[in-house]
């Protein structure tokens, strides 16, 4: 909930502060200059308000545009890495042990080490790579093996495929919560939100309310649209949702325990407790027969 709280502030800052702001912009203006010399403004101010508006209303369009295209493809890289995993687990069927049970093994601990630490990390814009350990034995143990049979060299080519998705991934996901809007665009655009509320004080409207209320709608609908771009920065923060594409709903690591050697593993315990009690009997009826 903390990530939900840190963006309701955000926006209640940043859109309620400069709502403030510019409303009380507008009433210093009322008061130190004439009403005359406001109306003197409208025919040319009207006119260059709209053509401002139009410039600023592209540029905020295509920032806002680009912003929700890395929203996107840190959904899709998220997405990729999770099936990339599964894919790399299932082709590694036609592989022999112990090849087959340490990929699998790697696998495992990468799932957990994403879930648990990298992605709590990325989400509230730190940097935390866990899974660097399991990531350069995957390679290694991948990269190591020599697949003999047609089966396996198909698969293993698969594989390889399917590691370079899995990098990919993870190169998206490191840098993409680094690399924000330049401080240029920063610059442009605040500098075009102030100048357009700027232009709103060139009239004079009769009714304060009224005027108060169109500064005050100008200044919110400007200020929303930076919100969403400040939001946008981080693409992996949690209330926008890339993790629950990838490593969200029903994704959990121990899809990648592997179950035959569990099942072995269990097997061979309960064959053990069952020798275990079967001598344990016959040491008590022996124990219990007439001398």
């Amino acid at each position: 909930m903390a990530p939900i709280v840190d963006s309701l502030l955000d926006c209640v800052l940043i859109v309620g502060g400069s709502t403030l702001i510019a409303v009380a912009g507008m009433f210093l203006v009322r008061k130190k200059i004439s009403r005359q010399a406001l109306e003197a403004c409208h025919e040319v101010g009207g006119i260059m308000l709209a053509i401002v508006g139009t410039l600023y209303a592209i540029l905020v369009g295509l920032i806002v545009v680009n912003s929700q295209g890395r929203v996107d493809a840190a959904s899709q890289m998220a997405v990729t890495e999770s099936n990339m995993l599964s894919n790399i687990y299932h082709l590694s069927k036609t592989f022999k042990d112990p090849a087959r049970r340490k990929i699998r093994e790697t696998i495992h601990e990468y799932a957990v080490a994403v879930v648990k630490e990298d992605w709590s990390k990325v989400e509230s814009d730190q940097e935390k790579e866990e899974t660097i350990p399991a990531y350069r034995r995957l390679w290694a143990e991948i990269t190591s093996y020599n697949p003999q049979e047609a089966n396996e060299q198909q698969c293993y080519a698969t594989m390889l495929n399917n590691m370079e998705d899995l990098s990919a991934a993870r190169k998206f996901r490191t840098v993409a919560s680094k690399s924000g809007l330049s401080p240029v665009l920063w610059t442009v655009l605040l500098a075009g939100g102030v100048g357009i509320v700027l232009f709103t004080y060139f009239f004079f409207v009769e009714n304060m309310l009224a005027q108060t209320l169109m500064t005050a709608f100008v200044t919110i609908f400007i200020s929303m649209n930076v919100y969403i771009i400040h939001l946008c920065q981080n693409p992996y923060r949690l209330e926008l949702g890339a993790k629950v594409a990838g490593f969200g709903g029903s994704f959990t690591p121990n899809w990648f325990i592997d179950r035959t050697e569990h099942a072995s593993t269990q097997a061979g315990s309960n064959a053990e407790k069952e020798t275990e009690s079967n001598g344990a009997a016959k040491e008590n009826e022996k124990n219990a027969a007439p001398k």
